[in-house]
């Protein structure tokens, strides 16, 4: 085991920006160091660690076995401390600069983002929403993210996170007005056999459907899966595809208007979204904000929506 008294914590610092830059020039120009100093502290981790860490290649430095072995427990390690001390300073929105990450169900982000954007704009300008992509590995997911807005099917709670219900919400099935089939009741059996275009599971994370359909002893016909719900309105427009989707959208997508809805005849089947963060973080007063401006912008959004529900 390494001394920790021995151990300048800092190299880790700079260990972590010669990953992410791969130059020794950047990394310190980053750090606000001469090149010399981050050369000289990549000397020591090296001859602490026992490895070489980085060599050099004609793209630029390149990280060792051993180097990208470490470094999702070093970014872990870094990130636990930081989160220990910010929780103990205030939080001031309007004075901040810090970058926060988040996760957001696709279903939602349409509607979700113009209001969360207003607003964040007006109480911390000087921060930095990144919005990231659910393809993220979920066994590293809180080194990275600091809140999701998930989709969760059914009624259950998200397992092994902190985690606040939004909303639960029915699920409504989607097709033009004059679709062949449009004056047909909208059954099980019918709606696994017309051609759907529908999220792929790396953008819901879901299989709730096609579970409830094979207890059933049906599969639906995919015809198209893509990554954005955005596209999907406008294609059922045009085309004799189907699609689901939460009932709230009905009231919040304008495009929806224009076609007809059915309710999805699988009954067991509901859509829930739940705000979701690291138990490590809730201490920390920035995180609490993110967090509450996240329920209060989606319920403002979201009350007019289900107060007005066909």
């Amino acid at each position: 085991m390494v001394n920790l008294r021995d151990f300048d914590l800092n190299l880790l610092v700079i260990f972590t920006n010669i990953m992410e830059h791969r130059s020794i020039s950047k990394a310190a120009n980053e750090l606000g160091l001469s090149p010399s100093a981050v050369s000289h502290a990549l000397g020591r981790l090296r001859d602490m660690l026992n490895d070489q860490l980085f060599y050099r290649t004609a793209k630029g430095l390149e990280p060792t076995e051993r180097a990208r072995d470490i470094l999702g427990q070093v970014e872990h390690g870094l990130s636990h401390l930081s989160n220990a001390i910010s929780a103990q300073q205030q939080f001031v929105p309007g004075e901040s600069n810090r970058v926060f990450s988040m996760q957001i169900a696709n279903y939602l982000s349409g509607f979700f983002l113009p209001g969360f954007t207003h607003r964040i704009r007006e109480e911390a300008p000087n921060i930095t929403i990144d919005i990231l992509p659910f393809s993220i590995s979920a066994d590293s997911v809180w080194d990275r993210v600091d809140v999701q807005i998930r989709l969760t099917p059914g009624r259950l709670k998200p397992k092994a996170v902190r985690s606040k219900r939004l909303m639960a919400d029915d699920v409504v099935v989607l097709m033009r007005p004059d679709h062949p089939r449009a004056g047909d009741p909208m059954t099980a059996e019918l709606y696994a056999r017309l051609p759907h275009v529908k999220l792929s599971q790396a953008s819901t994370g879901t299989t709730v459907i096609d579970d409830a359909l094979a207890q059933r002893g049906l599969k639906r016909h995919s015809a198209l899966i893509v990554s954005s719900w955005d596209t999907i309105p406008d294609l059922l427009l045009t085309t004799d595809l189907i699609a689901i989707a939460p009932r709230h959208l009905l009231a919040l997508d304008p495009r929806l208007k224009a076609l007809k809805s059915a309710p999805l005849p699988l009954e067991e089947v509901v859509f829930s979204f739940d705000l979701c963060w690291d138990r490590r973080s809730e201490t920390d007063s920035g995180h609490q904000w993110l967090c509450q401006t996240v329920i209060d912008v989606f319920h403002a959004q979201i009350k007019p929506a289900q107060t007005n529900r066909p």
